[in-house]
This record gives structure tokens, sequence and C-alpha cells, in this order.
């Protein structure tokens, strides 16, 4: 395996970092979709997420049944909204993608997530349409980036989130409000806050060996790895409060990773120039023989 990466490492540039960008892509990937078939499925399915939204899936009958009851003698509009987000809360229990699908995000049919039995934003907001389409409501699904809840013709229900809409789905597709864009960092640190350490983790050691070369110094490459992971702790810390969040945390933790790549950088320049001074010397020596 040395003598592998040692080759792998003399390549030229333009052939070495596309290949390690390559690698780093998959590991992250793979990290985040084991399986690929469900990332597929959901990016087909964000074309248009309304169309998940189903109020005559099977699944939906026995809800649908037990809600009936709980909407006598209450109010159509905003009071029996309540009542259908508090039902969908209790019998929908909330739940990451990761620990449901096994996946860093995935998109139910109303159909997947009552036999899941648990879900998160998404999929609680896919059940909630879907029953309130059922009940005579027009319901569509929107976001922030961080959340998804259901947009009425009564209001908004799923507990809307803290941020301004940036996708609105509807019957034909989606609407992007690209100025809002300028919150995905906040949304990525919310995503990072939650997400499995020891899955970042993988990414991180990762990123640091692709870093490796032969005379890198040793303690040079530990500290920047330590700062790496430091700035990842720092981010879970900041953003684990999607409603809430520490922004100063967030920026310090992102710059401490930059900082740590940037020093693994710095150690990978050196080592290169040591190793070209070393071949420079060898061939030096074998010219004078």
């Amino acid at each position: 395996m040395s003598n592998f990466w040692r080759r792998f490492q003399s390549k030229r540039w333009w052939w070495r970092v596309p290949a390690k960008a390559v690698i780093l892509g998959l590991t992250v990937f793979f990290v985040s979709f084991p399986n690929p078939m469900l990332f597929a499925r959901h990016v087909q399915r964000w074309r248009n997420p309304d169309a998940l939204i189903d109020p005559d899936a099977p699944a939906l009958a026995d809800m649908r049944r037990a809600l009936i009851p709980m909407l006598e003698g209450v109010a159509f509009g905003r009071p029996a909204l309540k009542v259908v987000e508090r039902y969908v809360y209790d019998r929908v229990p909330y739940a990451y993608d990761w620990d449901t699908w096994g996946v860093a995000d995935y998109i139910p049919t109303a159909e997947e997530a009552i036999e899941a039995g648990r879900e998160d934003c998404d999929g609680r907001a896919v059940v909630s349409a879907s029953l309130l389409r059922s009940l005579g409501y027009e319901a569509t699904l929107v976001t922030d980036f961080t959340h998804v809840w259901v947009k009425t013709d009564h209001g908004e229900v799923m507990q809307p989130g803290p941020m301004k809409k940036a996708i609105e789905s509807n019957d034909q597709g989606i609407t992007i409000n690209w100025s809002q864009l300028i919150n995905l960092p906040r949304s990525l640190s919310y995503g990072c806050a939650v997400f499995p350490f020891g899955r970042e983790l993988i990414v991180l050691i990762v990123l640091a060996l692709l870093a490796v070369r032969p005379g890198m110094n040793v303690w040079r490459w530990t500290t920047a790895f330590a700062i790496m992971v430091g700035g990842l702790l720092v981010v879970r810390w900041a953003g684990r409060n999607a409603w809430h969040p520490s922004y100063l945390g967030q920026w310090t933790g992102w710059v401490a990773m930059v900082f740590g790549m940037l020093v693994l950088t710095f150690g990978l320049r050196r080592s290169i120039v040591r190793e070209q001074v070393v071949i420079e010397e060898s061939e030096a020596d074998g010219g004078g023989v």
C-alpha cells in the first residue's frame, strides 16, 4: 500500500488532484447515501414534491377515520388545521432520516411515511398535506432549506420555518426563491449538527489522509486534523437548534475547519518541496559517479 501511495503521489497534479476529488466525493456520497437508489428517488421527487401528496392513499384511510371525530364541532379553517397538525405529530413521531431510511435525507410518499411509523419534517408534511386535501383544503409543500411545512388556503401548518420560503411546490413543479440561497450555510450547519458524528468523522479522516505525502510532518498532520475535528464539533454545537442557532459559533467552526485544511495544504507543499530536493540530490549524486 505504501508503494502504491508513493506512485500515486508521484503522478502529475492534473491527474492526481481530480482523482483525489473523486475519492473524496464518493466518500461524502456513500457516507450520506449508502443506498444510492434512495438518493435517485429523493432527487426525482424534489422536482415536484406536491406529486407525493395523495389524499386517496390506502394507508391514509385509517388515519382519516380516526381524525374525523376529532373535528366534530371544530370550525373549518385555522382551528381545524391545528387539530390535524397535532394529530399528525402524535400519529407520526419525529425521527431523522438516517434512523428511518439510513440516508442523510429522503422525502417519502404518504404511504411510506405511514408504514415507517416515524418521519422527519418532510414526511410529516406529506402526510399532513394528504390529510388536509382529503378534507377539502388546498395544501402544498414549502421549505426554507432547513424545514418543510404545509401551506394551505387557510394558513400554514406543521410549524412554519423561521426563515422565508425558499421553495414552494405546486401541481406543476416548484418555484425557487433564489435570494434565499443565502440561508444554505445555516441549513448546512444544522444538517452537520444533527447528522451522526461518526459518519462526518469518516469524511474528515479521508480528507486528511488524501493530504498525506511521503516526508509530511506527522505532528503537523495531527494538529491540522485536530483543528478540523474541533471546528466540526463547534459547528455541531452552534447549529443544533434550527430555530435559534449561534451564527458566531457556526462561522467560528467553519473557519476552524478551513484553517485546518490550509495547515494540511501548507504541510503538503512543504513535503513536496522536500521530496523534490531529495530527488534532485539523488540525481546529482548519480550523475557524479
